[in-house]
């Protein structure tokens, strides 16, 4: 499932030809240092440790929580169906411990916690590569068939979730200009009431569960709780949102009662 993908810089430099090669490929490779063509009796100098390279991680205080992209969708899929307060942070961190993570016991506390919505911890984060897709047109439900199949994918994991922002025929007001539900490329899943701790928990699941997903299904953005999510910058993680009308106080444009997940248009040019 996973999209391997190498990079290689060859650099030469003077008469000595030295070759440098940085790769970085499948989540979880190990980056070789480079090494020199010419022969020396000079004992080597000590390398340095080897670079991993993954796609998802959690910061952390206690050094940032490393994961492939199959281990941060395994852990957000087992966050999701860990409903029962009681023993849900027992069962994360089972499943955190059963992947032998090379973590410390407070990187495990804090990707558990992280992984089930805690309020004091950051969230989850993935960076992809971004992929190349086909324009599709809204169907007969107003969405379009890549964002339908998101749907059915999270439903299959949530159970059925309130929605809106689209609508048969299409939706042409109450969002930005160009925003994507116009499009057929939005939808809006609400955890309400406002303010309650628990929905608020469950939106950080679902969240966390988009962006591990996001290369699987072509997820474009992620909006929850003043912090947005975009295929384009993954690189940054989670980032500070405001709405485009500059409003700071309205809930429902800082997205505080609803996630806002969208998915590629394959337009040029087009978000």
């Amino acid at each position: 499932m996973r999209r391997p993908w190498q990079i290689a810089v060859t650099a030469v430099a003077g008469a000595a030809l030295v070759a440098g090669v940085v790769a970085v490929s499948r989540p979880g490779s190990v980056v070789a240092p480079p090494t020199s063509a010419a022969e020396s009796s000079t004992p080597a100098a000590p390398s340095a440790p080897p670079v991993v390279v993954k796609d998802c991680w959690v910061p952390a205080p206690e050094g940032n929580v490393s994961l492939t992209a199959d281990e941060a969708e395994e852990l957000t899929t087992v966050a999701a169906t860990a409903t029962r307060p009681d023993s849900r942070e027992v069962r994360v961190r089972r499943a955190v411990d059963r992947l032998d993570l090379d973590i410390t016991p407070e990187q495990a506390t804090t990707l558990t916690g992280s992984l089930v919505g805690s309020r004091s911890t950051q969230r989850l984060t993935c960076s992809y590569a971004r992929l190349d897709v086909e324009p599709e047109d809204a169907g007969p439900s107003g969405l379009t068939p890549r964002a339908c199949r998101l749907r059915a994918a999270w439903t299959e994991v949530f159970g059925p979730l309130i929605a809106g922002g689209f609508a048969r025929g299409g939706v042409t007001s109450g969002h930005v200009d160009s925003s994507s539900h116009y499009d057929g490329r939005a939808i809006d899943v609400f955890f309400r009431p406002l303010g309650d701790e628990e929905q608020r928990r469950r939106g950080r699941v679902f969240a966390q569960w988009l962006v591990a997903h996001a290369q699987e299904h072509h997820v474009l953005s992620v909006i929850f709780a003043d912090q947005i999510w975009t295929s384009w910058a993954s690189y940054a993680g989670w980032r500070e949102y405001v709405h485009p009308s500059g409003n700071s106080s309205n809930p429902v444009l800082r997205h505080l009662d609803h996630v806002h997940v969208a998915v590629e248009s394959g337009r040029r040019f087009r978000r």
